[in-house]
């Protein structure tokens, strides 16, 4: 059995290029120089100066950081942090073929054993997660500053998405298309100010807020429910803070929950009513973008 696992590493590393893996799953080089492609380490945490070292010729590779190298199988082994060398094997060769923004998946009612597994977590920087947030109105830089590029696994598929860390150390996770979360789901807690409380729904309305200067409420911590469903756990944060302020969705859930906030806690401020006829603060942040590209166009014209 090892010498047919040795046989296909063998003939995987002569017919697959470390390069070609790499650019297929959105890791591009920061520089050439002859034979040497040199990269920011994806085997790591993440670096400022590339240090990663992939020959082409001899198609080897060097992370000079840590002063580890090898063949392409050495380093998919790495990546998918997964010493089964034929398993990694089976991926490469067949359903490993890319890393992509995990699509729309049909929910089954019928109990599953397939979870989602955190494969490597970074900065974002794939071009499509980044799209993604644009989008939404979301930059870059806010979206780094809370947010991290998650490589995760779904039902033996590899995938990329914007992860939110909550409080028990699970993921609300993000791409073009999917909506989900990495277990255990719970409220996230971002301690930023002891007079006021900021609550947000989903993560992608506290980033929209990061880009709208004018809601922005000094001194405020930030609570995300993560799920209006998870209101209820939210006392003790609702509790501590005299002020609140709710940018909950204008459906009949959001109005629901700030109404049974407003019931139990003294000094609620629904700020929902400066987003009237938008679902959420999220499409008033994309929609009044638009119509500031369309005024700065119609100007230029």
């Amino acid at each position: 059995m090892k010498k047919e696992k040795d046989m296909n590493a063998k003939q995987l590393n002569q017919q697959y290029s470390i390069i070609s893996l790499l650019d297929q799953n959105g890791f591009q080089p920061t520089s050439k120089r002859g034979d040497n492609y040199w990269y920011i380490s994806m085997i790591r945490d993440p670096e400022k100066n590339a240090s990663f070292k992939v020959n082409i010729n001899k198609n080897l590779w060097y992370d000079h950081a840590i002063g580890v190298g090898g063949t392409l199988i050495d380093l998919a082994c790495l990546i998918l942090k997964n010493k089964d060398v034929k398993e990694v094997i089976r991926l490469i060769t067949g359903k490993f073929s890319s890393f992509q923004p995990q699509p729309p998946v049909q929910v089954s009612k019928q109990p599953s054993n397939n979870k989602l597994r955190i494969v490597k977590e970074g900065y974002i920087q794939d071009p499509r997660l980044i799209d993604y947030l644009n989008a939404r109105g979301i930059s870059l830089e806010a979206a780094n500053q809370h947010c991290t590029e998650l490589i995760y696994s779904n039902q033996g598929r590899f995938f990329k998405g914007v992860g939110f860390k909550n409080q028990s150390g699970g993921y609300e996770l993000r791409s073009k298309g999917f909506k989900s979360c990495i277990a255990p789901k719970d409220l996230s807690f971002v301690e930023n100010g002891r007079a006021n409380l900021i609550v947000f729904e989903g993560f992608m309305d506290f980033l929209s807020y990061r880009m709208l200067p004018v809601f922005h409420v000094a001194d405020a911590s930030v609570l995300i429910l993560n799920s209006i469903s998870l209101v209820g756990r939210a006392s003790k944060y609702l509790s501590a803070f005299p002020a609140k302020f709710l940018f909950l969705d204008n459906d009949q859930s959001g109005m629901n929950a700030a109404a049974q906030i407003n019931q139990l806690y003294p000094r609620v401020v629904d700020m929902s009513l400066f987003y009237t006829g938008y679902k959420d603060l999220n499409e008033f942040l994309t929609q009044n973008s638009k119509c500031d590209e369309q005024k700065s166009a119609a100007k230029a014209v």
